[in-house]
């Protein structure tokens, strides 16, 4: 995982890491823009509590409008507001739809990648082949032009032209 040291280039796999994790660590979105873990609520049905993240699409410009001291209204801070169990599920399972489309659309370009490859391989291969069947046909031809007894034509008597009253 990149820790932001710059002489750190130690990556490892975590599996836990999610793509909003990923992409503040990886410094494509703000920290002010991914707003800070919630605590684990507790609900008597048990199970399925946990973090959740939740992005802030806080626009482009100076800040982004959270938390800054800067003109204008304040968004207001997640932390301020109670998150349910069903929501926290719809999140995880976006995250993991995101997740998931970005695997496959990897998955798509590798493929593709490999086609474009067979493609290449192949019209080589069609080529040689093609270079291949014409230096046997001009072989061919020299062998049968080699082969054949040489024919001496007659000559031919002059055409006898008429002449022709019909007027």
């Amino acid at each position: 995982m990149y820790d932001g040291q710059p002489g750190s280039g130690d990556v490892t796999n975590d599996p836990e890491m999610t793509l909003e994790d990923f992409l503040t660590k990886a410094g494509a979105v703000r920290e002010e823009d991914v707003v800070v873990k919630l605590p684990p609520v507790e609900y008597s049905g048990g199970g399925g509590g946990g973090e959740v993240v939740v992005y802030q699409g806080g626009g482009g410009g100076y800040g982004g409008g959270v938390g800054t001291r800067g003109r204008g209204k304040r968004k207001v801070l997640v932390e301020d507001l109670v998150v349910d169990k069903a929501t926290q599920q719809k999140q995880r399972r976006m995250i993991k739809n995101r997740e998931s489309a970005a695997r496959s659309r990897e998955r798509k370009q590798a493929y593709t990648v490999e086609l474009e490859s067979l493609v290449t391989q192949l019209e080589e291969e069609h080529a040689k082949l093609l270079k291949e069947v014409d230096e046997l046909n001009k072989q061919r031809l020299k062998q049968l032009m080699e082969n054949l007894m040489p024919v001496v034509e007659k000559r031919r008597p002059p055409r006898v032209l008429r002449r022709t009253n019909s007027m």
